[in-house]
């Protein structure tokens, strides 16, 4: 397993499946002390006492990661930020022609917005100590378009690839290394909901013949956020079972 010892980390939307998964694989190797954060009301701080024991400390917090002034008091809550890693999003389903400038709006803030706001956070400390590690979270819809009806969806994780693309160009010469995720179909609480027919079909899109699970993503973290992965910078990480070549 790749080692994280005496690294500090930020996850956000840890408080969903795949955060949760990243964060526990995250302590497993080795990170701490860890802040994760969600929305308020997600339960954030529960899962903050879940995870910390005698070796971890782990500290919650209920903000959205969108108000850079909330965000900073997490940042403040660590000596200093050695990765930060971006899961917070949000997915809908609905047709542009029926959608309005509020939905678009939603979109791209919880998707491109957290992620500019965070990075814009943690970056100053990190190029000023010429070291540090940052994985946002894309999507095979910002990479193809997505399957089903959400065109700002796809548009705000598009976002996300051009924003960690470019942001790799101006900041790896100075130390921090900026890759993406691009989760395929994942079970998760959302795709478990759907229908057996629906979860056939997503399954069916996969070379592999099975859903993707929470670990299948946060051991792509893990791996990026750690040192075996030095020489990759710049990168969007598929994570899909194959889904889409």
């Amino acid at each position: 397993m790749a080692s994280l010892d005496g690294r500090t980390a930020i996850v956000t939307g840890a408080a969903g499946a795949i955060g949760r998964q990243t964060v526990r694989q995250l302590l497993d190797a080795g990170v701490g002390p860890l802040a994760i954060v969600d929305l308020p009301g997600s339960g954030i701080e529960e899962v903050a006492a879940e995870f910390t024991s005698a070796t971890s400390t782990v500290l919650g917090f209920g903000i959205d990661v969108s108000d850079r002034k909330a965000f900073g008091t997490v940042c403040e809550s660590l000596s200093s930020v050695d990765v930060l890693v971006n899961v917070a999003g949000h997915w809908q389903i609905i047709d542009f022609v029926n959608s309005n400038v509020d939905d678009w709006q939603t979109m791209i803030s919880s998707n491109l917005f957290t992620a500019m706001v965070t990075c814009h956070a943690v970056l100053p400390g990190m190029i000023a100590r010429g070291e540090g590690v940052i994985v946002n979270f894309a999507s095979t819809a910002g990479e193809y378009g997505s399957i089903r009806p959400s065109a700002a969806y796809a548009a705000a994780k598009g976002g996300v690839i051009a924003f960690t693309k470019s942001l790799a160009r101006e900041v790896s010469p100075l130390g921090v290394r900026v890759n993406a995720v691009s989760p395929g179909p994942i079970d998760t609480p959302a795709l478990k909901a759907a229908s057996v027919e629906a979860r056939r079909e997503a399954e069916a899109r996969t070379l592999v013949g099975r859903l993707g699970e929470p670990r299948d993503i946060a051991s792509a973290v893990v791996y990026l956020a750690s040192d075996a992965s030095r020489f990759v910078t710049g990168t969007v990480l598929q994570v899909n079972g194959g889904s889409l070549l």
